[in-house]
């Protein structure tokens, strides 16, 4: 929207379709939705209350451990775990999370749990958003997000501050006395979005469909909607990095779904791309963004090919594209980063350095439940053109990620 608002909610991919779901995050993130987009004086779209932050807002609930919602990004993040006294699922709460040209951060822990119930988390945001409505600075953009405001107050005072707000609407079955509860230890690993994988119910997959770059044509949307309506009852659900999965795929239909034009041969979309093209996330990028330094997907497409064909490494590599230092595309969360930025490059015939387009990378970026984010770039000032850039990224690959050379 480009809006000081609440963006779009953002929950599980997988919700009531995963075998290791702690929480559905369906009802919440709806409800959620409501509270925000829905007016109560007329019942329409277009709520006010909201409509006028001190800054854009985002909130992600988790419905596993593999957080596929990346709450520590997110200004509200809620994480999925049982209450060690109880026994309850609800959520650890943290905050502040964000992305932007002066800053990077990751969320902080508010040392709070709430039970995993629609009425919990909407009261716990509604208290949040008042305050960051109410007292959020409006002084200077740059420092307006809610990470600032947590800071200003202190986590313990903004905790406070917000239990005694949530209190105060007097809302039964709603604890505000706990503290963040322990995670499990057991060793876990973040699974695949893409491919197919059986669901809980016998008989029934999911298939998760790569788009690379997240760009889609005209004609590659309504194959996606054609192979809704005939495989996944008009299902669609999207991924955070911008790929599509067609839950509820029957048995007995998934060969036929596998064989299908708009996933094989010459068409982009696939079912199994491999583990670097796979996982390219790209934001929108100069040609359509006037915040963009440098062109994003197309080049990413194009060059993220170039160096699958030099190298292959043992699992998922994450190779994130943003043209600017607002990181649309998130390179601080990928295993490998590229952001748009200022670079040289000799100009042979004066034998003079001119500026041309170019990029910093990142390296070492994690996402999942102990998700943390690289802030310091691993190489700056390297000009985006194929060749550079494609050994650039080989040598990051071979050194840092495992990759082995192909030939």
């Amino acid at each position: 929207s480009a809006l000081d608002n609440v963006r779009n909610l953002v929950g599980s991919p997988l919700a009531g379709i995963d075998d290791q779901e702690m929480v559905d995050t369906r009802p919440i993130t709806n409800a959620l939705n409501d509270l925000i987009s829905l007016d109560k004086e007329t019942g329409k779209r277009g709520n006010p209350v909201y409509g006028n932050l001190p800054r854009k807002f985002n909130i992600a609930v988790s419905g596993s451990r593999d957080d596929f919602a990346h709450t520590h990004i997110n200004d509200i993040g809620l994480q999925p775990c049982a209450n060690a006294e109880t026994g309850e699922m609800g959520f650890n709460v943290v905050l502040g999370g964000y992305m932007s040209t002066k800053r990077v951060a990751e969320s902080v822990d508010m040392d709070m749990w709430i039970p995993a119930t629609v009425d919990a988390a909407i009261c716990l945001s509604e208290a949040i958003l008042r305050i960051f409505r109410d007292e959020g600075s409006r002084n200077n953009r740059q420092k307006a997000r809610l990470m600032w405001l947590v800071e200003e107050k202190g986590v313990e005072t903004f905790k406070a501050e917000v239990v005694a707000e949530m209190d105060s609407y007097k809302r039964k079955g709603i604890p505000t006395h706990y503290p963040s509860q322990k995670q499990s230890t057991e060793p876990f690993e973040r699974r695949d979005l893409l491919g197919v994988h059986a669901q809980p119910t016998e008989g029934l997959f999911r298939v998760g469909v790569h788009v690379p770059a997240g760009r889609i044509s005209v004609d590659e949307a309504r194959a996606i909607a054609s192979l809704a309506d005939s495989y996944s009852d008009g299902e669609i659900r999207l991924t955070v990095e911008q790929n599509v999965i067609l839950p509820n795929v029957k048995a007995e239909k998934l060969d036929a779904l596998l064989a299908e034009p708009a996933l094989n041969n010459d068409s982009r979309l696939g079912v199994q791309p491999g583990n670097i093209i796979g996982n390219m996330v790209s934001c929108t990028g100069a040609q359509f963004c006037p915040l963009g330094l440098i062109e994003t997907k197309a080049p990413a497409e194009r060059i993220m090919k170039k160096v699958d064909a030099r190298v292959e490494v043992p699992k998922q590599l994450r190779i994130h594209w943003t043209g600017c230092p607002n990181s649309c595309g998130q390179a601080q969360a990928a295993d490998i980063g590229i952001m748009g930025g200022p670079a040289k490059k000799l100009n042979p015939e004066t034998g003079k350095m001119v500026a041309v387009p170019g990029c910093q990378i990142f390296v070492g970026g994690t996402i999942g439940e102990s998700g943390h984010l690289s802030l310091e770039p691993y190489k700056k000032g390297i000009p985006i053109e194929d060749e550079i850039l494609v050994e650039e990224l080989v040598e990051i690959i071979v050194s840092q990620f495992n990759g082995k050379l192909k030939h």
